[in-house]
């Protein structure tokens, strides 16, 4: 039986811990989180037209720069020009950049909902996103270059994350992307009009414990149906399937904020 004594310290650490991360610096809180993503990678198996890409997504301290929308505060003298990204995560885990400071941006509403979300982007991921190829050339208002989109559903937002190579795989490597960029949908839908990708599998990997979560894998799914002993019980494991789950999601968000800006436009009952 566990020491009740060394149980109520520990518990009391996580007390303190939890104290302490409530009263952390939004933008040091949210950099902490991403350090935790350094030690992970996500393996994706994804299919069109019968061709299967393999790709591997990993994270850099220079990665929270853009994904945090800091490039867009260009009144922030610590951010200007060309700042060597790196050194700004860290002087944001040291508090020499601090979320104070970038809230007298002028430019602050154009960058703080993507901040919000970016605390929860290990959550985000580590649920099933629909993926698509990303064609800049449908999208032509919009400088961002990427080969592949993600679209998730989050606490009634849709999610975009764009990703492209790292670095290029020679022929016994598959490649390695980061994510260029990352926001919730505000007016327009990213994934329209770009071609869908099957997502066969997705495996979360912890470098440091060496451990492999796998966290879809649509041939086993396709293996319960083929198994099912009734069609009702059948068509239950199929919705299982990535994609009819986050059509589903998406559309009830999309329902969710229709209905929200119809209730915003009906005048007030007296």
């Amino acid at each position: 039986m566990p020491n009740e004594n060394a149980l109520e310290e520990v518990l009391s650490y996580d007390r303190i811990f939890s104290i302490l991360e409530e009263n952390m610096d939004l933008l040091k809180k949210t950099a902490s989180k991403f350090h935790n993503l350094l030690s992970t990678i996500y393996y994706f198996e994804i299919a069109k037209k019968q061709n299967i890409y393999k790709f591997a997504l990993s994270f850099e301290k220079s990665d929270f720069y853009h994904l945090a929308g800091l490039h867009k505060l260009t009144d922030i003298a610590a951010l200007q020009g060309e700042p060597n990204k790196e050194k700004v995560f860290n002087n944001i885990l040291n508090e020499r950049i601090t979320y104070d400071l970038i809230k007298c941006s002028r430019f602050f509403p154009k960058m703080n909902a993507r901040l919000n979300l970016l605390e929860k982007l290990e959550n985000i991921l580590d649920s099933n996103q629909i993926v698509f190829k990303y064609i800049n050339s449908k999208h032509q208002t919009s400088r961002i270059e990427a080969d592949v989109l993600l679209e998730n559903v989050y606490e009634l937002n849709i999610v975009f994350m764009f990703m492209s190579d790292r670095s290029k795989a020679d022929k016994t490597n598959i490649p390695t992307m980061c994510c260029r960029s990352f926001f919730p949908m505000e007016n327009y839908d990213y994934s329209k009009n770009q071609p869908s990708y099957t997502l066969l599998k997705k495996i979360k990997i912890d470098t440091v414990a060496g451990t492999r979560t796998v966290q879809y894998d649509r041939s086993k799914i396709m293996e319960q149906a083929k198994a099912a002993q009734s069609e009702p019980e059948r068509k239950s494991i199929m919705q299982q399937l990535n994609e009819k789950k986050a059509q589903i999601a998406i559309k009830s968000v999309l329902d969710e904020k229709e209905n929200v800006r119809k209730n915003k436009n009906q005048p007030e009952k007296f």
